[in-house]
């Protein structure tokens, strides 16, 4: 069933995409519309079906590809030294589980309606975004790779201000279009990093959000280390460093995932109102901390594949 899904949906928007496609016709917004997607559009996998594939992707990354495999279980040991090897295995196991519904979920959001996100996905106390805004503050929202964190693309539905996401264009031009399309389908705006603080600034009386994903690996002159997981780990500063100089008011989201659901929840939480005179480091290392606190209630929600170390100092 992966497979069908597969060509229902990706197949036709990377056709739609490609360089080769010269005479194309528009009709989805967002996606600037092959009749393929449009067909498709508004017929997302029965429960049961997605069950069913999820777990043939699961045995495919799991047991088939083993999928980053030493990457995840090293990982895990490291944050989790206290626990054995067979507890280890068994968080591996449910991130693969995890990993699997939220690859599938990823092909999903190409074929869900703006309104059938919405029931998808809750947002809670939108209000605390709103307060500040009717201030005429900007509010950067620091979140990690935990949960389904493309599910934060929904915010605009929910908010009555604008709504952007600082990204790093992807080396593969094919894909950094596609993966554009995709963040923008329900009002973001995409802003690269090298231009989001001239945006920022030149945009002083349009107060927005702004959505920075915090917990990738930092280049060598833009980093902090903090204590992370049980190991020395070396974080952007990116989002702090701008909060700073425009005194913007900085959040941190976590996406949950409702209990006995397939259905999600966003939630919100202060780290600062007073970014400009906050301590050195002292949002960055508040962001970890609430980072942690979720990956050690459900750790199989964050992106243990990902090679998060690599770059530390010894």
């Amino acid at each position: 069933m992966a497979l069908p899904l597969f060509w229902q949906t990706v197949v036709p928007f990377l056709i739609e995409e490609s360089p080769f496609m010269l005479n194309k016709t528009k009709s989805t917004p967002g996606f600037g519309g092959t009749s393929s997607i449009c067909r498709y559009h508004s017929i997302p996998l029965h429960i049961d079906e997605f069950n069913i594939t999820a777990h043939m992707l699961y045995f495919l990354f799991h047991t088939v590809l083993r999928y980053r495999f030493a990457v995840v279980m090293q990982n895990l040991s490291r944050s989790f030294p206290e626990r054995s090897y067979e507890e280890i295995n068994h968080i591996a196991t449910r991130f693969y589980r995890y990993f699997s519904h939220m690859f599938l979920e990823w092909l999903q959001m190409i074929l869900l309606s703006e309104k059938q996100m919405k029931k998808r996905v809750q947002v809670n106390n939108v209000a605390l975004l709103e307060h500040y805004h009717a201030q005429k503050r900007n509010v950067i929202i620091m979140l990690g790779h935990y949960g389904n964190w493309e599910y934060a693309n929904i915010l605009p539905s929910y908010l009555s201000f604008d709504v952007h996401a600082v990204f790093k264009p992807l080396s593969n031009k094919l894909f950094d279009r596609i993966m554009r399309k995709l963040r923008s389908r329900f009002g973001i705006k995409l802003l690269s990093m090298d231009k989001v603080v001239r945006y920022m600034h030149a945009n002083r009386e349009r107060p927005g959000a702004y959505i920075f994903v915090s917990d990738q690996s930092p280049s060598q002159e833009n980093r902090f280390t903090v204590d992370f997981l049980h190991q020395p780990t070396n974080v952007i500063t990116g989002a702090e460093r701008i909060a700073k100089s425009l005194d913007a008011v900085v959040v941190y989201a976590v996406i949950n995932k409702r209990a006995e659901s397939s259905h999600w929840e966003i939630s919100f939480s202060l780290i600062t109102d007073q970014a400009a005179t906050a301590p050195e480091h002292s949002i960055t290392k508040t962001f970890s901390e609430f980072l942690e606190q979720d990956i050690r209630r459900s750790p199989e929600y964050w992106l243990w594949t990902h090679r998060r170390w690599k770059n530390n100092r010894s």
